[in-house]
């Protein structure tokens, strides 16, 4: 796994015009995975993960992203379409994550960045870097971990998978019907889904666990474990995030 040692969730910290989408790509015959993954950060606007699977998905990789609004989210795809290395875009769809708006200051902004060089800095650290208070830092750092943003991403157990995803199908009731049940199987940290089909994604810390998750999804009435796989690697990275992050210091300056 790879990351960033700060990730930012752009549609959990900025409001729901912000979207968080993912789409399901194949690529061409002869494109090295590997090699395209690690690029694909660099070509699109706000790349948020890539994630390599084994198991139960029928494509070649998960490509996370964030878009304001429908019209980038169109935009987004066809982009990813237009990459000469992809064969098609097999699937899309808006992720279903918390979402709140907090008030986010410039100081909370000056410390996302400064986490960005190290998400384990303690608030002295930040202090001297920001020639700020480290009260004043310590309290906004213990808000700031609240939020929904990922300050440290590591494997929950010795596998080489990271996480995993429990894919569903829905009979006779729908995604949105069924979310407040499926939030319940073993804390997801994200879900997705439509009327017809949804997915659900875990931490594990053993086979057993996953076993017993994928049991208590199928009690849930009306839902049906179609398939699950395990994300055999990711990577978490957001090239644009440190400019967009200082044009949020600058609104506020």
């Amino acid at each position: 796994m790879r990351f960033d040692n700060l990730i930012i969730r752009l549609s959990a910290v900025l409001g729901p015009q912000w979207l968080q989408a993912y789409a399901l790509i194949d690529l061409q015959a002869g494109v090295d995975v590997d090699e395209f993954r690690f690029e694909l950060p660099r070509r699109l606007k706000y790349h948020h993960e890539t994630e390599k699977y084994v198991g139960g998905v029928p494509g070649d990789l998960f490509v996370g992203f964030f878009c304001q609004g429908q019209t980038e989210l169109f935009e987004e795809v066809g982009r990813i379409k237009a990459m000469k290395e992809v064969r098609e875009v097999k699937d899309w769809a808006i992720a279903n994550f918390p979402v709140s708006q907090p008030e986010l200051t410039k100081l909370d902004w000056q410390i996302a960045k400064c986490l960005r060089g190290g998400a384990q800095k303690t608030a002295q650290a930040i202090a001297d870097e920001l020639h700020a208070d480290a009260g004043s830092v310590a309290q906004h750092l213990d808000s700031l971990k609240k939020l929904p943003l990922a300050f440290s991403i590591e494997p929950p157990n010795e596998k080489a998978w990271s996480f995993a995803e429990i894919h569903i199908d829905f009979q006779g009731t729908s995604f949105g019907e069924r979310v407040e049940d499926l939030r319940k199987i073993g804390k997801p940290f994200g879900a997705t889904g439509s009327r017809r089909q949804g997915a659900i994604m875990v931490e594990p810390k053993s086979v057993e666990e996953f076993t017993q998750m994928i049991m208590a999804t199928a009690r849930i009435p009306g839902v049906r474990v179609a398939d699950f796989a395990f994300c055999e690697d990711m990577i978490w990275s957001q090239p644009w995030l440190d400019a967009f992050i200082d044009e949020r210091i600058a609104e506020m300056a």
